[in-house]
């Protein structure tokens, strides 16, 4: 049987705290394209005390053995360093007070549902970051909403989506512009799927293949109803006649992120609700787009408990606060190819 209290605090009320450790812990699972847009970047944790900063290099090596005649040495293989970008850590948190007449005044599920929105906050913010690395990816940097200014620049100082990048050790440029920036179609990506056949290189200009397996929308209903129907259509979707085999039919996966065509502060921008991209997130990171994002400090929920300050003097009431740090980098743009939607 529950024993009743006469006030709330964290000795009589200790489920208070509890439940909102656990809903802490769940929050991340709860914003989905958090994890949407994180499949598109190669991840990992950076340890304790390893500094703030992590370079990052992309090496390349030629691609095809020589011919060797009888009795004559091998030829040697040529190896090159390409570009390298260097990633910063940043740290974000966010707070919640809860008033001493919120805790004792029998409005726990109210004081419960304010912790629990402290629980998303830091995935949502690595949502809109990682996602916004796309949605400004036609210029080399944008201030966010904090009035910082974030790079956007990849390896070869060019913004992520540029017509002319250059390579390491070749005069060749190439091009990850979707030619001609058209609305997602079946005829635009066929235009996309040509491009990976002529537009990966190496550093020594050689072709290289990647398998493009990914493609990337904003939540613009028309444009996620064209990606549906060449994914699941049994017909060709452009042709009257059913006989006719839609070839593209579950050739990749659908990856819709609501905050692609977004302001830097979040707000809807219509100007960018036709992006789209088609991106290359399997496999060793030189043959992938080679995007990088490093979780320095996950999510992490400090609490109220005697002696840490959680409860201020002046006014009793009790601090919350979120906790993260992580970076985002892109070494090169090799194997994501990307369209405005604008036509030109």
């Amino acid at each position: 049987m529950a024993i009743p209290v006469s006030e709330i605090n964290l000795s009589s009320l200790p489920e208070l705290v509890s439940l909102t450790r656990q809903a802490f812990v769940e929050g991340p699972m709860l914003v989905e394209d958090y994890a949407e847009a994180k499949s598109l970047y190669i991840s990992e944790t950076i340890p304790k005390n390893a500094g703030n900063t992590k370079k990052y290099n992309e090496i390349d090596g030629e691609t095809y053995a020589s011919y060797k005649a009888e009795g004559e040495d091998n030829s040697k293989a040529r190896v090159i360093m390409g570009y390298n970008v260097t990633m910063t850590k940043r740290r974000f948190s966010k707070e919640i007070d809860i008033t001493y007449e919120a805790r004792n005044e029998n409005r726990v599920p109210e004081v419960v549902g304010s912790l629990t929105d402290l629980s998303s906050f830091c995935p949502q913010r690595m949502a809109l970051d990682l996602t916004h690395r796309l949605t400004f990816c036609t210029a080399t940097s944008y201030t966010d909403m904090d009035g910082e200014t974030v790079s956007t620049v990849v390896g070869d100082t060019y913004q992520l989506v540029y017509a002319s990048h250059t390579l390491s050790s070749a005069a060749t440029t190439f091009s990850n512009v979707i030619t001609g920036n058209p609305q997602f179609s079946p005829g635009a990506f066929q235009v996309a799927r040509k491009l990976t056949t002529t537009q990966i290189l190496s550093h020594f200009g050689e072709r290289r293949v990647m398998k493009f397996d990914t493609v990337v929308t904003t939540d613009d209903p028309a444009t996620i109803d064209e990606v549906r129907k060449l994914m699941r259509s049994t017909s060709d979707p452009t042709q009257n006649n059913p006989g006719v085999v839609n070839v593209q039919a579950n050739m990749f996966r659908h990856v819709i992120l609501p905050r692609l065509a977004t302001t830097a502060t979040g707000a809807a921008d219509s100007t960018k609700d036709k992006y789209w991209g088609y991106v290359a997130t399997q496999g060793a990171p030189q043959n992938r787009w080679q995007a990088y994002f490093a979780i320095w400090e996950q999510p992490n929920l400090a609490t109220p408990a005697p002696g840490n300050n959680g409860e201020d003097f002046h006014n009793q009431n009790w601090s919350f606060a979120a906790y993260c740090g992580y970076g985002i980098a892109t070494v090169s743009p090799r194997g994501i190819l990307w369209s405005t939607g604008a036509g030109a």
